[in-house]
């Protein structure tokens, strides 16, 4: 999860308003810590009952255009231009607007569960 969004472009001072593509190109942003994934692997094999982790965080992170802080509202009002190009007060780097990734988190899912109970439906 990125919570903080000058992490995408350095030298943005913060900024990721008005983005609307993707990160294109390797990336590996804060939310994607390679050694706590690796912990929380091994944890899981670790268990005694079989648990399938489906991890969304580094797809996920390359949509910095998919943010809900344009739509952000205020007092019933829509943030100012000024407000939404200042994320460190207004930024919301947690929501993701819909249709968009919480959609591919879905289908991964949907994906998943089907994959080895096709005979079940």
């Amino acid at each position: 999860m990125v919570c903080r969004s000058w992490e995408w472009r350095p030298g943005s001072d913060g900024n990721c308003f008005g983005e609307s593509y993707p990160i294109q190109g390797p990336y590996w942003g804060s939310g994607s810590n390679l050694e706590i994934m690796k912990i929380v692997r091994h944890a899981l094999r670790q268990l005694k009952i079989n648990v399938t982790l489906l991890n969304i965080t580094q797809m996920s992170e390359f949509r910095k255009d998919a943010h809900t802080s344009v739509f952000t509202e205020r007092k019933g009002k829509l943030l100012t231009k000024a407000q939404r190009s200042d994320p460190k007060t207004f930024g919301d780097c947690i929501h993701w607007c819909l249709p968009g990734v919480p959609d591919a988190w879905n289908e991964i899912l949907y994906a998943y569960l089907l994959k080895d109970h096709r005979t079940i439906l």
